[in-house]
């Protein structure tokens, strides 16, 4: 039996679940895989933190380039995050450890997203690069985009990728609670981080998107490139008209080929509540790809949390493991041109707009004219409430350019019966 063995950067979370997968399932592993991993060591900050995994202390140091440095290990898995949003030190780490043509395995898509260039041209002849946690957490979505759909032209992806905000949004909706409560609540139950904003401001997502993008095409995506906004600005008003119109509000993650350029937008979406993604809640994630062979096909799963990140980690470390014994590589990640990305203002969506106004004789008109001088077209207009002042108006356009949309919003603001434009939410029409 060959044993390969491993060094475990970090035990925080996915640390933990990794741990415990290898250690639960040791037997079915070496049943299925052929060959039996063994954790040489386990790096962290703080010796003596209590933690949610317990393994033997002697496997813990402080020291993780004696592990990194060590010719008896093969494979490093990093674990350790960004602290304070810093890249660096697991950037540098797992940069050591390819030169000495180890194979890495990582879940971390922050580092990935910015520098995963630099990461997949140090893969050396002997190591490789291996990231299946880094996108949508237990669910096998890289595997799928690298083996399953290798045949495909992947035409289109919409995800939801980011499970906080799922979270956020299918307690807003159910119980019509404002954002800033929900999202306390989420940070007691340990679903949101104190500090939220990569999750709720779209940062996450976006990292997510442009790894998941990248695969699909085979080009370079710079993530600063993408489209973003949050879901801070969603309303338990906008939750409610949206089900009166039959739709439901999800953050997307949403990658789209037109001719030779390719939309990447992360943002909140209103989707038709029939949309397979539409009754995705919790805090669970799902991909929805088309390819041009196989057609749509939805893969739904936990999306993060310690198991199913740590399921996948020791999926790569498997993969990892069976190219060791077998003495090979992967096969090498090549992308070698650069995703050309339509411009934000040329993308053509249909729109959800909440506009607060003047409840007075000629504010319909007003309103559609500002719209119709910039050439778009307004498919349902409605005004909600008599008597008050603002009262909201809410209406959905035809498919129109974000550029025209834009224009339109300007001159809407610019009337002197209205009082602020208070949503727009981009809707997927089917």
């Amino acid at each position: 039996m060959n044993v390969v063995k491993i060094g475990l950067l970090g035990l925080g979370n996915v640390g933990c679940g990794t741990w415990l997968t290898l250690t639960t399932n040791s037997s079915s592993i070496v049943a299925r895989a052929g060959v039996k991993l063994e954790v040489a060591g386990i790096a962290v900050r703080d010796l003596n933190k209590r933690r949610l995994a317990s393994p033997p202390a002697e496997l813990l140091t402080t020291d993780a380039l004696s592990l990194i440095d060590d010719p008896s290990i093969p494979i490093i898995v990093e674990t350790i995050g960004c602290p304070h949003q810093d890249t660096r030190i697991a950037r540098d780490f797992m940069l050591r450890a390819l030169a000495a043509g180890k194979h890495v395995v990582t879940a971390n898509k922050e580092v990935l997203a910015k520098h995963g260039r630099e990461l997949r041209a140090a893969v050396g002849a002997s190591g490789g690069l291996y990231y299946e946690g880094a996108v949508a957490g237990g669910i096998p979505v890289v595997k799928v985009f690298r083996e399953s759909l290798a045949g495909n032209t992947v035409t289109s992806i919409m995800g939801i990728i980011n499970g906080t905000t799922n979270y956020i949004l299918t307690r807003m909706s159910h119980e019509g609670s404002p954002f800033g409560d929900v999202l306390r609540a989420a940070q007691e139950l340990g679903y949101a981080e104190q500090d939220p904003s990569s999750d709720v401001d779209g940062h996450d997502a976006a990292y997510k998107l442009a790894l998941l993008c990248s695969m699909a095409i085979g080009a370079e995506v710079n993530v600063e490139d993408i489209f973003r906004e949050g879901i801070s600005g969603i309303t338990p008003e906008d939750l409610h008209y949206a089900a009166e119109l039959g739709y439901t509000v999800k953050l997307l993650a949403i990658a789209r080929r037109d001719g030779g350029s390719v939309e990447l937008r992360v943002h909140p979406t209103m989707i038709p509540s029939s949309h397979p993604l539409a009754s995705v809640g919790g805090a669970f994630n799902a991909v929805f790809i088309q390819g041009d062979a196989v057609g749509d096909l939805m893969l739904y799963g936990m999306g993060a949390g310690m198991m199913p990140t740590g399921s996948a980690v020791v999926a790569d470390c498997i993969d990892a493991a069976i190219n060791v014994a077998r003495g090979v590589s992967p096969v090498p990640d090549r992308r070698e041109q650069r995703c050309t990305l339509k411009p934000m203002d040329d993308v053509v969506s249909c729109y959800y707009v909440r506009v607060q106004v003047v409840d007075e004789p000629g504010v319909m008109a007003a309103l559609a004219s500002e719209f119709g001088r910039a050439g778009v077209s307004i498919e349902s207009l409605i005004q909600k409430g008599r008597g008050q002042d603002p009262v909201s108006v809410v209406f959905v356009t035809h498919a129109a350019r974000e550029r025209s949309v834009q224009e339109a919003l300007r001159g809407v603001r610019a009337l002197d019966v209205v009082h602020s434009v208070a949503s727009v939410i981009r809707v997927v029409a089917g």
